[in-house]
């Protein structure tokens, strides 16, 4: 069999891909932002979110949660898996796209995959117990887990619980050097403790309403309009 040019690659991969992603995605309820990206809101709030990454001739799928009433963490994707994951632990697994054979075939197995054992994952995280558990292990970076832990608290409405967490992204942040404060991403991570911290103290209505004007404003910002409700 002759290779495939660039060109007949492309045009191939791209109407597979319509036909085994694009239509069936959008059955289920996700919005395609691009040519890669996938959401759909569940029911706490939060994102569901597929990102297809193809490498040459292999494709394979980020599956993330976004809690977008978290600011500083919501373009981050450490709340997630990739596909392979739930192919008997095969974490690093790629799906071979060569040709139109494979694509075809190994395109309808991603598909089962997503549908049945992603699904499955999705189900299970939308549960309040389930994502303040599965967020207390995500994050290798530890102030952003805080801060996500702060905004949770908010979004849940466990009052009480906000400003503990609020207190560790301080303390997180005074330990960094001197260099590192001044990195926006930290710098950002502490002005949104501050300011929840803020509404903390204008009382429950004042978390409710920063929470609601977050969440919004994270779907701007994400390019997300059209998931507004």
């Amino acid at each position: 069999m002759n290779k495939l040019t660039t060109k007949e690659f492309n045009e191939i991969y791209k109407r597979n891909f319509r036909e085994y992603f694009d239509k069936p995605l959008k059955k289920d309820g996700f919005y395609k932002k691009g040519t890669i990206n996938f959401y759909r809101i569940n029911k706490l709030g939060m994102i569901e979110t597929l990102n297809f990454q193809k490498h040459r001739e292999e494709l394979n799928v980020n599956c993330a949660i976004i809690p977008i009433y978290c600011g500083a963490t919501k373009e981050f994707i450490e709340i997630g898996l990739r596909l392979g994951k739930f192919m008997n632990t095969r974490y690093e697994y790629w799906w071979d796209i060569k040709n139109e054979e494979s694509m075809k075939r190994n395109m309808q197995e991603m598909l089962n995959v997503i549908q049945t054992n992603l699904y499955e994952w999705f189900n299970k995280m939308d549960d309040k117990k389930e994502i303040l558990e599965y967020i207390s292990k995500s994050y290798q970076t530890i102030i952003y887990r805080y801060i996500t832990q702060a905004a949770s608290m908010a979004k849940f409405k466990e009052y009480d619980e906000i400003l503990p967490y609020i207190e560790k992204v301080k303390e997180e942040y005074n330990n960094f050097t001197e260099e590192e404060k001044r990195y926006d991403f930290f710098k950002n991570t502490l002005n949104e403790a501050l300011l929840l911290e803020e509404k903390v103290k204008g009382g429950k209505e004042s978390v409710d309403r920063y929470i609601e004007k977050r969440e919004k404003q994270s779907l701007i910002e994400l390019g997300l309009e059209k998931l507004i409700k």
